[in-house]
């Protein structure tokens, strides 16, 4: 497996299959994809097929006391290679990214059925579970990053 960083296009594939199947595909585009702060994270397998992806984007939330946040957005891996750490290693890329942009938390509005996920990588729950239309039930999760 190999994480580096990719084109906001090249999401839109995981983001549709994965997050938002039954949406048109204007909604694959999220606000902020191409500003200059924006990073986007990309797994490859060994036949170099991108498998997991994340997207990251400077954006407050007053949920959080953070001077630099980001948000995390459009997380997906692929449903048959689901548990092989991919999420991790996005994750764990974008963190050493964020400490060289002096981040110092980062957040997300979680599926529901992805809490225990984002927990294990260190995110805390800040609220009550939220409902985002035609997507399901979230939770606002965030995560002080360490300085290096």
């Amino acid at each position: 497996m190999k994480t580096q960083f990719i084109e906001a296009n090249q999401t839109h594939d995981l983001r549709h299959r994965v997050l938002i199947p039954d949406h048109p595909v204007e909604a694959l585009v999220y606000p902020g994809d191409d500003d200059a702060a924006a990073f986007h994270v990309g797994v490859f397998d060994d036949k170099e097929r991108l498998v997991a992806i994340g997207s990251f984007y400077e954006e407050a939330d007053n949920h959080f006391d953070g001077k630099k946040q980001y948000r995390l957005r459009g997380m997906a891996s692929d449903p048959n290679l689901r548990l092989q750490g991919l999420g991790k290693a996005v994750l764990v890329f974008a963190e050493e990214e964020l400490a060289r942009r002096d981040a110092d938390l980062l957040w997300c509005n979680a599926r529901v059925i992805a809490t225990g996920f984002y927990e294990k990588m260190g995110f805390h729950s800040v609220d009550s579970e939220f409902v985002i239309p035609k997507i399901g039930g979230h939770y606002k999760m965030g995560k002080v990053l360490q300085a290096k």
